[in-house]
C-alpha cells in the first residue's frame, strides 16, 4: 500500500509539472489603441489603430460618419490611406465597408519616426481628403509602451454603432461676441436635466463622453445660454442624449 501511495503522489506531481510547462508564457503587454477624430463639412472621420510598429501589420478602423441633422454611417465608398515617414512610403487600401460605417486597412510601416497619414474616401457623395500630422512609428513595443499616455477614467462609453442606430448627432457649441462679452449656447435638446441640475456630454472621442455639469440662464429661442462649465472649441452631443448612458 505504501509503494502504491508514493507511486499515485509521484504520479500527480509529474502530472502538475507537464502541465505547468505547457502553459504559454505571460503575454507581452500591447500598447493601447490611438484614435484621432477630423470633421469635414459632410464627414466625421474617427480612426482607431494600435501603436504603429516597424514591421508589424496594424489594422486601423476608419469610422466614417455623414454628418447633419442626424448622422448615419457610410454604407459604401473606397478608402486608401498613406503613411509617410521621412521618403518611405506605406500604403492600404479597401474597396468598401466590413460592415456599415466601419472601413478595416492594414498597414506595415517600414521605418521608425514621426510622419504623417492621409485618408482619402471616394464615395458617391463626393471625394474626402483627412491628413493627420505627427503620426508616430516605434522601433518595437518597448519603445511604444514607453510612450502611452495613462488612459482616462471616468468617462462616458457610447460606440460607434449605438449612435448610428439611435438618433444622434454632435455639434461645436455656439459662442457669440467672443471676449469678455461672450455668450455660449446649446440647443435645447443637448440639456439633460436631473431635477435642479443641468448636464450636457462633452465629446473626448465620438465613442467616449464626459457628463459635465453646466448652469443655465435664458432660452433664446430653442437655444440655452450656458453662463459656465462648457469652453470654446468643445463639441457635445445636441441630439440623444436623453438616451445615453449616464457612466
Amino acid at each position: 500500500m505504501k509503494l502504491r501511495s508514493v507511486l499515485l503522489v509521484a504520479l500527480f506531481a509529474s502530472t502538475i509539472a507537464s502541465s505547468a510547462a505547457a502553459q504559454p508564457p505571460g503575454a507581452t503587454p500591447q500598447p493601447s489603441a490611438v484614435t484621432h477624430t477630423a470633421y469635414s463639412r459632410n464627414t466625421e472621420l474617427f480612426a482607431e489603430w494600435r501603436p504603429l510598429i516597424v514591421g508589424q501589420a496594424v489594422r486601423l478602423t476608419a469610422h466614417l460618419t455623414r454628418i447633419g441633422e442626424r448622422f448615419t454611417p457610410y454604407a459604401e465608398g473606397k478608402v486608401t490611406l498613406t503613411l509617410t515617414i521621412g521618403s518611405v512610403t506605406a500604403n492600404a487600401a479597401t474597396e468598401g465597408p466590413e460592415r456599415p460605417g466601419v472601413f478595416r486597412l492594414n498597414v506595415t510601416p517600414t521605418k521608425a519616426g514621426t510622419g504623417r497619414l492621409v485618408i482619402d474616401v471616394a464615395a458617391a457623395t463626393g471625394p474626402e481628403h483627412f491628413v493627420i500630422d505627427n503620426v508616430s512609428v516605434y522601433a518595437d513595443v518597448q519603445a511604444a509602451l514607453a510612450k502611452q499616455a495613462p488612459a482616462e477614467t471616468g468617462l462616458v462609453s457610447y460606440a460607434k454603432e449605438q449612435s448610428w442606430e439611435a438618433d444622434f448627432a454632435t455639434a461645436p457649441v455656439k459662442v457669440y461676441f467672443p471676449g469678455a462679452a461672450r455668450i455660449i449656447t446649446v440647443p435645447s435638446t443637448a440639456i439633460v436635466r436631473d431635477g435642479a441640475a443641468a448636464h450636457v456630454y462633452v465629446q473626448r472621442t465620438p465613442e467616449r463622453f464626459e457628463f459635465r455639469a453646466v448652469k443655465t440662464r435664458r432660452t433664446i429661442e430653442d437655444a440655452i445660454e450656458i453662463t459656465s462649465g462648457l469652453r470654446d472649441g468643445e463639441r457635445i452631443v445636441v441630439r440623444g442624449a436623453e438616451k445615453m448612458p449616464r457612466e
